[in-house]
């Protein structure tokens, strides 16, 4: 059985990686944030940006949710503790 700080530190593992990918994406782009990133996909042939437009939604919708995540944790381990 995994306690509440358990599956936190999961979520932060995941958050982290999440996040590392989102930075790596960042970098090849040339650009500081997800809104940046999307703006600088109009920019690019459709052939050249089609996976990674894709890949940088799906990585950023999972950081929303993970952060969501944490944040009800961080709450009950606080009510817990």
């Amino acid at each position: 059985m995994h306690t509440l700080d358990d599956l936190k530190g999961q979520v932060l593992d995941n958050l982290v990686e999440v996040k590392s990918r989102l930075n790596e994406l960042f970098e090849k782009y040339k650009v500081s944030s997800y809104e940046e990133l999307m703006a600088r996909f109009e920019d690019i042939p459709e052939e050249e940006g089609f996976d990674d437009y894709f890949l940088a939604q799906n990585l950023e919708y999972m950081r929303r949710k993970l952060e969501e995540v944490l944040e009800v944790l961080e709450e009950r381990v606080e009510k817990a503790g």
